[in-house]
C-alpha cells in the first residue's frame, strides 16, 4: 500500500510558543497576586468570622491605633496556593475583652455583681463584692472573682481586672483569664466559617486575577 510523509510546517508555531510561555508567565503572576491578596485580607475576613459568635471587637484581634496592642496574631503561611496555612496564636483575655460591666467599682465601696458576655447575647455572672465582711465575702479566705487595680497609669490601660483572693495572704491573688484566639478560632462554628470564607475568595480572587492576565494575552 502506497504511503508517504510531508512537513507540515506550522507557519503560526512560533507564535504559539510565545503565547503558551506567556500564559505560564501569567499563571505565576495569578497565583502570586492571589497569595498575596489571601495574606493581606485573611486577618481581617477570620476576625469577621470570630466575631459572629463571640462578644468581642474586630480591633481587638487585629489591633488598632486606641487598642495598641492586639489579642493574639493571625496570619497565612504559604507560596503556592495548595500549601497555604492559617497560622494564629494569642494570650488569655481577661472578661474586659467581653464587655465586662461595671469597669470598675462603685463609689464608695458599694456591693456589685461582676458580669461578661463571651457569646453574643449570652450574659453570665463572673464575679461578686459584698460590702459587708460575710463568710465567702473578699475579707475571707477565698474570695470572688473581684475588681482589683492594675496599677495602670495611661488612660488607655485598663485600670481594673477581676481577681480571686487564694488565701489571707493579700498577695495571694489569681487574675481570672478566659478565652484565647486560639481557642476562639478552633471553635468548629467558627472554624467552619473560617474554612467557608477562605476558599469562596481564593476562588473569587484567583478568578478575578485570571480573567484580568487573560486580557493580556
Amino acid at each position: 500500500m502506497p504511503r508517504g510523509m510531508m512537513d507540515i510546517n506550522f507557519k503560526g508555531f512560533e507564535e504559539v510558543q510565545k503565547k503558551l510561555k506567556n500564559i505560564e508567565k501569567q499563571s505565576a503572576i495569578v497565583t502570586k497576586r492571589t497569595i498575596s491578596d489571601i495574606k493581606k485580607r485573611a486577618p481581617g475576613w477570620v476576625a469577621t468570622s470570630v466575631t459572629k459568635t463571640y462578644n468581642i471587637k474586630k480591633a481587638e484581634i487585629l489591633g488598632s491605633q486606641k487598642t495598641k496592642k492586639p489579642a493574639g496574631k493571625v496570619k497565612v503561611e504559604g507560596e503556592t496556593i495548595d500549601e497555604l496555612q492559617l497560622v494564629f496564636e494569642g494570650r488569655l483575655l481577661t472578661p474586659v475583652h467581653f464587655g465586662m460591666t461595671p469597669k470598675k467599682p462603685p463609689a464608695g465601696g458599694k456591693s456589685y455583681i461582676l458580669k461578661a458576655q463571651f457569646f453574643k447575647g449570652k450574659q453570665v455572672v463572673i464575679g461578686r463584692y459584698n460590702k459587708k465582711k460575710i463568710p465567702g465575702g473578699p475579707y475571707s479566705e477565698r474570695s470572688h472573682n473581684i475588681l482589683m487595680p492594675t496599677g495602670a497609669s495611661s488612660p488607655e490601660k485598663v485600670p481594673y481586672i477581676p481577681f480571686q483572693r487564694m488565701s489571707k495572704n493579700r498577695k495571694d491573688i489569681k487574675k481570672f483569664t478566659t478565652l484565647s484566639i486560639p481557642q476562639m478560632i478552633t471553635n468548629e462554628e467558627v472554624a467552619n466559617d473560617i474554612r467557608a470564607t477562605l476558599n469562596e475568595n481564593i476562588e473569587k480572587r484567583l478568578d478575578n486575577h485570571m480573567k484580568a492576565a487573560m486580557d493580556k494575552l
